[in-house]
C-alpha cells in the first residue's frame, strides 16, 4: 500500500454550481510491488472525500450505497507503475452556501489504499461555489415518534372526531379542496458496527428530503412531487426507465389515514419524478454506476430506487444506524433500504407523514392500502 499515491483534479474550481460540480481522482502504483484496492467502495465518495469550508468545519454527505457484492469482493490489484481514475459526482447538495471549499482524498483503511501509520491521502484541493439563486425558506418540519394511547382513550378521541365531522357534513362541508406545500428536511444517519473490510461506512452523513407535496381531497390521493434536473447525457429511453421503476417502486403501497373528515378510507400515495431544467429539488448527475443520491447509472433502474428513499427522507436500514442494530444489507427479506431488489415500508414515508400533519392540522398514520383505516 505505501506504493500508492492519489492526486485530485477537476475540470472547474472557481465559482462551480455544487450539485454539479465533479473531481477526478488518479491513484497511482509507484512502488516496486503490486497494491490492493476496491475500486467499487474507492468510487464512492462519502468514504474516501472529505470537504470542509474556510472555517475548517466538515460538509456532510449523503450515504454510499448498500455494498452489493462487488463492494464485498477482494478488489483489484493495481500493478507497478500502472495507474487509474476514478470521477466523483453528486456530493455537494444543490444548495450548499457560496464560499471556498477545499476537499481531498483521505483513507487508513487497507480496502481503501491506506493504513492507520500511513493512510491514501492527497493534497487538498481549492475550489469556491457560486452564489447560487435564493431557494424559497420552507418552514421545518417536526417529525413525531408514534405515542402509543390505551384503548379507552383512542377510542374516545375517534368518537368525538367522527361527532365533528358528522357536523361538518351537516353545515355543507365539502371535500373537494387540494392542499399543497413544499418540503425540505434534513435528514441525518450516524452508522457505526459495519464489519471488517467495510469500516469506511462507518460515519455520519446527510442530506436534504425535498418535495412538493399535494393533498387531493375529491381523489383520496397524496402526490409526492421529486423535481429532479438532470446533470450529464441519458437518452430519453433511459430516462423514462428511471420514471417508470421509481413510480412503480413507491407508489400505490400504503396511504394515509387523518383525521381530517374527508377520505375516511385514507389517502393513497403517489410518488412523482419530474425532470425539470430549473426550480429542480435535486440534482442527478449522469455516471457509470450509482454512487449515491446524486449520481445515478444511466442504466440503473434498481439501486436508484434505494436512492429516492433518501431523497423521500428514508434512513438506511443495515448495520447500525442512529443506534438501531439491522444486521446485514441485502437480506432477503429487507425492505428498499436494506435490499434495493425489495419495496419499501411504512415507516419510510415518515417524513411525508409529519407533513401533511402539518398541512391539514391534523393527526395521521401510515398503512398498508389493504389496510382499512
Amino acid at each position: 500500500m505505501a506504493g500508492l499515491k492519489v492526486t485530485l483534479q477537476a475540470p472547474v474550481t472557481e465559482e462551480v454550481v455544487p450539485g454539479e460540480f465533479s473531481v477526478e481522482a488518479t491513484i497511482s502504483n509507484e512502488g516496486s510491488e503490486p497494491a490492493a484496492l476496491n475500486l467499487t467502495q474507492a468510487s464512492y465518495p462519502s468514504l474516501v472525500l472529505e470537504v470542509e469550508n474556510s472555517r475548517g468545519q466538515r460538509i456532510p454527505m449523503p450515504p454510499p450505497p448498500v455494498p452489493d457484492e462487488k463492494a464485498m469482493g477482494p478488489g483489484e490489484t493495481i500493478v507497478p507503475k500502472k495507474s487509474v481514475h476514478i470521477r466523483y459526482a453528486g456530493f455537494l447538495d444543490r444548495s450548499l452556501a457560496a464560499g471556498k471549499y477545499q476537499l481531498r482524498y483521505f483513507s487508513y483503511y487497507p480496502a481503501l489504499g491506506g493504513s492507520k501509520e500511513e493512510p491514501l491521502q492527497s493534497d487538498w484541493l481549492d475550489f469556491t461555489v457560486r452564489r447560487m439563486e435564493e431557494f424559497p425558506v420552507v418552514e421545518p418540519i417536526k417529525i413525531r415518534a408514534e405515542r402509543k394511547r390505551f384503548f379507552l382513550v383512542r377510542w374516545c378521541c375517534c368518537c368525538w372526531h367522527w361527532l365533528v365531522c358528522l357536523i361538518r357534513r351537516i353545515l355543507s362541508r365539502k371535500c373537494d379542496r387540494i392542499h399543497t406545500r413544499e418540503v425540505d428536511v434534513t435528514r441525518t444517519e450516524t452508522m457505526s458496527d459495519a464489519p471488517p473490510g467495510f469500516e469506511a461506512w462507518n460515519g455520519t452523513y446527510s442530506w436534504h428530503a425535498r418535495f412538493h407535496l399535494s393533498v387531493d381531497e375529491a381523489n383520496c390521493r397524496i402526490t409526492v412531487t421529486v423535481r429532479v434536473r438532470i446533470s450529464g447525457n441519458i437518452t430519453q429511453a433511459q430516462r423514462n426507465a428511471w420514471e417508470t421503476a421509481i413510480e412503480n417502486t413507491w407508489s400505490n403501497l400504503f396511504k394515509l389515514c387523518c383525521k381530517c373528515c374527508c377520505c375516511s378510507n385514507g389517502y393513497t400515495i403517489v410518488a412523482d419524478i419530474q425532470f425539470v431544467n430549473n426550480n429542480e429539488h435535486q440534482v442527478v448527475n449522469v455516471g457509470a454506476t450509482t454512487t449515491n443520491m446524486g449520481n445515478w447509472s444511466s442504466n440503473d433502474t434498481t439501486a436508484i430506487n434505494h436512492e429516492f428513499g433518501h431523497m423521500l427522507g428514508a434512513l438506511d436500514e443495515y448495520y447500525t444506524v442512529n443506534g438501531v442494530a439491522y444486521g446485514n444489507p441485502f437480506q432477503a427479506t429487507g425492505n428498499i433500504m436494506n435490499n434495493p431488489n425489495n419495496g419499501p415500508a411504512a415507516h419510510h414515508f415518515s417524513v411525508v407523514e409529519a407533513a401533511v400533519q402539518t398541512l391539514l392540522g391534523t393527526s395521521c398514520r401510515t398503512v398498508s392500502v389493504s389496510q382499512k383505516c
